[in-house]
């Protein structure tokens, strides 16, 4: 519902459009199942202006960065250790995230 609210804003007001298709950056971290996420979205965005829209995903790494050295380490899986020096004292920098990237629109035709 957040997806389709933030995509329903970015549309100016009045215009007669239809939404083709929502670009989404997912993190890693979100486990977010696409297949689920196009149902769930079907359901949303009956009679909206996004009914009958594409999703695209594009899937973010999780990096950390390690408190101990600096260094940067994508990781697939924990545990989430520096691939460095092996702390366990990092910070995720980036896979959490899921962003309305851009989205495509054409006339309504009807």
């Amino acid at each position: 519902m957040n997806i389709l609210r933030i995509v329903e804003q970015s549309v100016p007001p009045g215009e007669d459009l239809r939404i083709k298709t929502i670009h989404l950056r997912v993190g890693k971290l979100t486990a977010i199942v696409p297949q689920s996420l196009r149902f769930c979205m079907e359901v949303v965005t009956k009679d909206t202006l996004a009914e009958g829209a594409n999703l695209d995903f594009t899937e973010v790494p999780l990096v950390v960065e390690c408190s101990e050295c600096g260094q940067e380490t994508e990781i697939e899986r924990p545990p989430f250790k520096c691939s460095a020096c092996e702390s366990d004292q990092v910070e995720i920098i980036s896979g959490r995230e899921m962003i309305v990237e851009s989205i495509e629109v054409e006339e309504d035709h009807g």
